[in-house]
């Protein structure tokens, strides 16, 4: 008899089983997928799936996962493809840490420095541009954007700086050109 009911068990889970895909399908339509009573998610996967719904489904460049398992490497479908140079990012940043950095973004190539005060009424900052993946002299661009007090208002200074911003654009060229041959 306990043969019979455990047959009987079996084949009532099994038949039901065969549809529960179907029904969670169904249900998804009626709830969502998210909020779907037959689906069971952690906290983590629940926001996940409302932030994909909200998103109409789509993610960050297509990719599947966290975001947090991009940022620490876990996804192993991503790509690091540098878009700088790294001897010409590193002897930028290693000319423009002498100062305050406000930004120093290597995705991007941009590092600018906070404002640089001479102590009297005039002020300074620098900003250099990495545009290339390869080491080449025109692949760094350096700009000193400077101001004056005049009263309590800060005005921009129409003096060029041209001659200061190619020998500081020299001197990230010559820092790059030293870590490469060292292969820093």
């Amino acid at each position: 008899m306990k043969a019979f009911y455990f047959l009987l068990s079996m084949a009532i889970f099994v038949s039901c089983s065969g549809n529960l895909e179907q029904n969670r399908t169904k249900l998804d339509k009626v709830y969502g997928k998210c909020d779907n009573p037959s689906r069971t998610y952690t906290s983590k996967q629940y926001k996940q799936c409302l932030a994909e719904e909200n998103a109409k489904g789509e993610s960050l460049f297509g990719l599947k996962g966290d975001l947090n398992d991009l940022i620490s490497g876990k996804n192993k479908e991503i790509t690091y493809q540098p878009t700088v140079n790294k001897y010409l990012w590193n002897g930028a940043l290693d000319m423009a840490n002498a100062y305050p950095l406000k930004i120093a973004d290597n995705q991007g190539g941009i590092i600018e420095t906070d404002w640089i005060n001479d102590g009297n009424s005039k002020r300074c900052l620098i900003r250099i541009r990495i545009l290339s993946n390869e080491l080449i002299s025109n692949g760094v661009s350096t700009k000193f954007i400077c101001e004056t007090k005049i009263g309590d208002v800060w005005k921009k200074d129409e003096k060029d700086l041209i001659n200061e911003e190619k020998q500081f654009t020299l001197k990230i060229l010559e820092k790059a050109n030293i870590l490469k041959n060292t292969n820093l």
